[in-house]
């Protein structure tokens, strides 16, 4: 996947945000669950500062992440 596909997810009506309070020691940081434009659902790491959106991680999401997803969007 590509950074360009990754951003996409922050486009999806349906995305999910939650905190990733693991590695949120020194700035809080965000996964956001949502389909990319290619139709793919993928889990993104990010972190905001100074009102810029940083993405640090992105991936495929795992079942148990696909169905958080699905369970949001079809409420």
């Amino acid at each position: 996947m590509t950074f360009e596909e990754a951003t996409t997810v922050f486009e999806d009506s349906y995305f999910v945000v939650l905190t990733d309070d693991a590695h949120s020691v020194e700035e809080l940081r965000y996964w956001i669950i949502g389909e990319s434009e290619k139709g793919r659902v993928l889990l993104v790491a990010y972190t905001e500062r100074d009102y810029v959106v940083w993405i640090i991680s992105a991936r495929e999401a795992a079942k148990r992440e696909r169905e958080i997803y699905e369970e949001e969007r079809y409420i």
